[in-house]
């Protein structure tokens, strides 16, 4: 009686971890039933390496998760048409977090406890980014993501947590970046407007400061306004600054707040400037829907560029957010790269490669990782505005 009570407790928990996972597989798997290393059927020729694709294809970020997929699917389709890596067809399966913690814990645990992938790409947000990072320490799949708050890839000691990576530059280089090309263009006075319940958010506001600090500008405290998920009356918030008239507010939030944020200060008739991160980049405008001609933004994409801005209007009609394709794209591209270098047999050596990865030549620059931060070394930007809502790239910074 006992092993029969056991077997039916192993197959509930085995039906769970599966119900969980909110899975989408992007190709279809095929057959291959010879042992193999994790996320890899079939012998030296043939078979195929499952990656997993970790987003939030639902919930307010949605639009960022859904673009990081569609970049990467094009990807592996490139690289099944070119014969695979190694003679293996690459599948890959979409796990989504619903932008929801739990979500993501329980996604991440059966991308690499049931279906045993080899990799994973993304997250493309902090906060989940932030809440598997404990639980990857126990396992060998490395999280190619993009959460740029280093607290996601580094520990309280200063050293790495073994498989999260971030494939763009961290926030202390992008909130530094923002900063620099505010103080150029003569901007002395600011006001912040911040979500302090989001990582993402928190992470770009020292460097910023900082930044600023450097060249004898000190913000005020009551110059610096935190707000959380329950403030919605962005007007209430924002006065403070309008009344101050500062030249620049400092807004790095997510693109529907920013909407918001945006909305209201002009409703409160702010002339200034208003300097946010990447997610006042495209699709922020069409979103905004009006005149978006005082908004700056960094971006990791140059528009200018022919082959950028080719690619763009090919799947102008199809995704929302083109840095976070060509994010999701890259990140496929440089996982390729790493297991034609080192295979699949070893996973410690996987996770050597991709933080070794050195002038990697992609779509959002040339990547070159620290093996200290598993993030990029001295990757440049670019700072961005509107001409009303056509994008204008203003100039480039090094990282």
């Amino acid at each position: 009686m006992k092993r029969l009570l056991a077997l039916a407790l192993a197959i509930v928990l085995a039906l769970s971890l599966v119900a969980c996972g909110n899975t989408t597989d992007t190709t279809e798997p095929q057959g291959g039933e010879t042992a193999a290393p994790a996320g890899e059927t079939g012998g030296e020729e043939g078979g195929e390496i499952l990656i997993g694709c970790l987003q939030d294809i639902t919930g307010s970020t949605s639009s960022l998760g859904m673009s990081v997929e569609a970049g990467a699917k094009a990807a592996v389709e490139e690289i099944n048409a070119n014969g695979g890596i190694d003679g293996k067809t690459v599948v890959m399966k979409t796990y989504d977090t619903k932008g929801d913690v739990t979500e993501a814990v329980n996604a991440y645990i059966t991308a690499v406890t049931v279906d045993n992938v080899s990799l994973i790409i993304g997250p493309p947000v902090a906060n989940i980014a932030n809440a598997i990072k404990e639980t990857s320490e126990g396992y060998d799949v490395p999280v190619m993501g993009f959460a740029l708050d280093p607290a996601c890839q580094l520990k309280e000691d200063g050293t790495p947590y073994k498989n999260m990576f971030c494939l763009q530059p961290s926030a202390t280089t992008q909130g530094d970046i923002m900063a620099s090309f505010a103080l150029k263009n003569g901007l002395k006075t600011f006001g912040v407007l911040y979500n302090q319940e989001n990582s993402y958010s928190v992470s770009l506001l020292d460097p910023f400061l900082d930044r600023l600090a450097e060249d004898g500008i000190t913000v005020a405290d009551d110059m610096i306004i935190p707000f959380g998920a329950a403030d919605t009356d962005y007007k209430t918030l924002l006065q403070p600054l309008v009344k101050a008239n500062v030249d620049a507010i400092y807004c790095p939030n997510y693109t529907q707040q920013l909407v918001a944020i945006v909305t209201a200060a002009n409703e409160l008739g702010y002339e200034g400037k208003i300097i946010n991160g990447l997610d006042a980049a495209p699709n922020f405008n069409t979103i905004y829907g009006g005149d978006c001609s005082n908004v700056y933004y960094i971006n990791n994409i140059n528009t200018e560029d022919p082959e950028t801005a080719s690619r763009i209007a090919e799947i102008e009609d199809t995704v929302s957010a083109p840095n976070k394709y060509f994010l999701g794209y890259d990140a496929v591209m440089v996982a390729k790269q790493c297991i034609e270098e080192v295979g699949l047999e070893d996973p410690a050596a996987l996770t050597d490669a991709i933080a070794n990865v050195k002038d990697f030549k992609g779509l959002t620059g040339t990547l070159t990782m620290s093996p200290e931060t598993h993030m990029p070394d001295g990757m440049g930007m670019f700072m961005y505005t509107y001409d009303n809502q056509t994008p204008v790239m203003l100039e480039e910074f090094a990282g």
